[in-house]
């Protein structure tokens, strides 16, 4: 038999549960009966179970039916994996309900044996984690006898947190009174750790996608946006919800849409599952934007396409920067071939020049034009190699400073006869504005070079702006120049025009050596390139602005002149009609050959000597027929080894050395330092067609001849030298 402490609860239960759990007329009613009948059973009262036993069945019968019934379900009951308890209907005074039955499964949940549970009530489950709404709503919900489903967090015996799915269902009695409470509890806990774990995930991924610095985009099977992160969708422009109502193709540069849609296509064929490329979306705005695209299908169950994830890196200004890259490598490579070109071509025009100057005709010679067109284009020709060098950045520079005032006011006096005048010419200047450090006549070609054109982009007249001040440039400001521009201090000078102005392509190339938007004759190709040259050389920058109808605007960039240089600080505003122009200077004439008898200092004792040395030949030559016929006695040697041979030799008779700085098997620099070596009281006159910065660090010399020079300067040099005073020609 049943143990008879337990069984009354037993009986209450068993027919709760097939009331509850076997919601059939039938069987709610057989449970309802047998609850009853248990119950009498422990009172050991008969009872009568007709709802269950067949008429024809003798009690004792009915009574062995529903024992076994009973014994049944009961271990059901005891056996079953979720928790089952029985609770009193009403509290007890200072507690809650009474547990009057648990099964196995709620001491295995709870760490509690069954007489540490019988007669409490189930407080001791509660603990900090409790959700004190889920407790309030089982109170409500019993002080009504309504059932009642909720999940609730609960505590064993050890402490340790488990989850429940908690149902609660009133048992009544014949009068309809709730005379029980039946609580089934299934853990959950598992289940409440994976919802959690993957609530924690998304919300890991969720965040991940909305802050990724690339841009992610998730599109359904028509290529529409079903997802995009904010980074997408300011790389593109446009809103998260815009996006939705737009495909991929809606973005993408119509340049590049076409290799997409192939890929794409590939995609869903299923002969690839990913494919990246680089390729531009075209933003509202007009502005381009590069991207590297990654992109990965995502198949369903079928393996048909069904999404598709695309990654979207803006390498924009990686681009912008790369193609800065070349442009410079492409310019340097060009600079360094174009003055190697105006190195050797000013070795030719020195021959050219000293040997026309040599050609002494009367004025009424028939053949006396023909000499002097000869020399004149001689002269056009150096200033070609001048322009080669400049943008080479080999110009030989006297850096003093200039004052902006200065610089505008040179200019305009020289265009004053060149200028439509219907161009009208505004100098401001800030009255703050300091002095740069220059070199005042490549500085004049500068300006001179950017109005001019100035003027030619202004056919049908308007403004030509010239303006100055100092300009403090931020990071920011330098990084939209990258690899020219710097921050820090600078003086800026401006020029400006009302021209027809460049579209992007042109602008992209304007310091191209040899690229000109003129016509055939008018132009070749070099006056922004030298000033780029010039501007560079004196560790200076160009930002240049400019659209088509717009002008154009051209910001020089100059390094300040040392605080010690004395500042002018006016401001300049004037116009073409009102501003006070100099007058016009007559060209100077060359002055006269020297030759022994017009302008040869007269030394005492024998002629100087002097040892010329060049690798072209015809320089030596030319050279040695200027001297000498100067009255000079000439040495030459082809190299620096030949020269330090020569100097060795005959170093008590030389007075002074004429030294090419670039030459084959042993450079000038090298050649000057073995001399020094022999001789440290040996003058050299340095002679080079590149900058003066080539010999700076050569302390010693008493000066620089630049090519390409002419007879008579070459005679100059040579006789300041030999005076011992200091010799920069240009």
């Amino acid at each position: 038999m049943f143990n008879r402490t337990a069984f009354p609860v037993a009986a209450v239960f068993l027919g709760v549960m097939l009331q509850v759990l076997v919601p059939t007329p039938l069987f709610a009613m057989a449970g309802g009966v047998l609850a009853v009948a248990l119950v009498a059973l422990w009172l050991q009262r008969p009872i009568v179970v007709a709802p269950v036993v067949p008429k024809s069945a003798a009690p004792s019968d009915a009574l062995m039916v529903s024992t076994a019934r009973l014994q049944l379900l009961e271990s059901a009951v005891v056996h079953a994996h979720d928790a089952v308890v029985i609770l009193e209907a009403h509290p007890r005074v200072g507690s809650g309900r009474a547990v009057l039955y648990v099964n196995n499964a709620f001491c295995r949940m709870t760490g509690y044996d069954w007489d540490e549970v019988v007669g409490r009530s189930l407080h001791f489950l509660r603990g900090p984690g409790s959700d004190p709404e889920a407790l309030a709503a089982i109170r409500e919900a019993m002080a009504h006898g309504r059932p009642l489903q909720v999940e609730l967090r609960n505590y064993r015996k050890d402490g340790a947190e488990f989850w429940v799915d908690l149902s609660l269902v009133p048992v009544p009695d014949p009068s309809g009174v709730a005379a029980h409470w039946v609580m089934i509890q299934r853990d959950i806990t598992d289940r409440k750790k994976a919802v959690d774990a993957v609530r924690r995930s998304e919300a890991l991924f969720r965040g991940v996608f909305e802050t990724a610095p690339a841009g992610v985009a998730l599109t359904n099977a028509d290529g529409r946006h079903v997802e995009c992160n904010p980074t997408f969708a300011a790389m593109v422009g446009r809103s998260v919800e815009e996006l939705q109502q737009l495909t991929a193709d809606d973005l993408i540069h119509p340049d590049d849409r076409a290799e997409h849609r192939r890929l794409r296509a590939e995609v869903r064929a299923g002969t690839r599952d990913r494919y990246s490329h680089a390729m531009r979306y075209a933003r509202p705005d007009g502005a381009t934007v590069w991207v590297e695209f990654s992109f990965a299908v995502i198949r369903g169950a079928g393996g048909g396409f069904e999404y598709g994830l695309g990654v979207a890196l803006n390498v924009t200004e990686r681009r912008t920067l790369e193609d800065q890259l070349r442009h410079a490598q492409k310019m340097e490579a060009v600079g360094q071939m174009a003055g190697g070109v105006a190195h050797d071509f000013n070795n030719l025009l020195t021959a050219v020049l000293c040997n026309l100057a040599l050609l002494r005709l009367p004025e009424d010679h028939p053949s006396a034009a023909h000499l002097a067109a000869a020399e004149q284009a001689a002269g056009r020709a150096a200033e070609v190699t001048g322009k080669l060098l400049g943008y080479a950045r080999r110009n030989q520079l006297v850096s003093v400073p200039v004052h902006p005032c200065d610089a505008f006011e040179e200019a305009v006096g020289l265009l004053r006869h060149t200028l439509d005048p219907r161009i009208k010419i505004v100098v401001a200047v800030a009255p703050d504005c300091v002095p740069l450090r220059a070199d005042p006549a490549l500085l004049s070609q500068v300006m001179l070079n950017l109005c001019l054109n100035a003027r030619d982009a202004m056919s049908a007249g308007g403004t030509l702006t010239l303006a100055a001040g100092v300009a403090e440039v931020t990071e920011a400001e330098a990084a939209a120049h990258a690899g020219e521009g710097r921050a820090g201090r600078f003086v800026r000078l401006t020029v400006a025009d009302t021209g027809h102005g460049m579209t992007d392509e042109v602008r992209a190339r304007v310091f191209e050596p040899f690229f000109t938007t003129k016509e055939i004759g008018k132009g070749t190709g070099l006056g922004l390139p030298m000033v780029h040259g010039i501007v560079k050389q004196h560790h200076g920058w160009i930002a240049v602005t400019s659209a088509p109808g717009t002008g154009t605007r051209l910001d020089l960039y100059f390094p300040p002149a040392p605080a010690t240089a004395e500042a002018h600080r006016r401001q300049v505003q004037r116009s073409w009609h009102t501003m006070s122009l100099p007058e016009a200077a007559a060209p100077a004439a060359p002055p006269p050959l020297l030759t022994p008898d017009r302008g040869v200092p007269a030394l005492g004792g024998p002629p100087a000597t002097v040892l010329l040395v060049d690798d072209e030949a015809m320089i030596r030559e030319i050279g040695r027929l200027v001297l000498a016929g100067a009255g000079f006695r000439v040495l030459t040697a082809e190299d620096g080894a030949e020269a330090v041979e020569v100097f060795a030799r005959e170093r008590d008779a030389i007075d002074l050395v004429v030294l090419d700085v670039t030459m084959p098997r042993m450079s000038g620099r090298d050649a000057f330092r073995r001399l020094v070596e022999i001789d440290p009281a040996v003058k050299v006159l340095f002679s080079t067609g590149y900058s003066s910065e080539d010999i700076a660090e050569l302390d010693g010399a008493v000066g620089l001849l630049g090519k390409p020079y002419r007879a008579h300067e070459l005679l100059a040099a040579v006789q300041t030298a030999l005076a011992g005073e200091p010799v920069a020609t240009a």
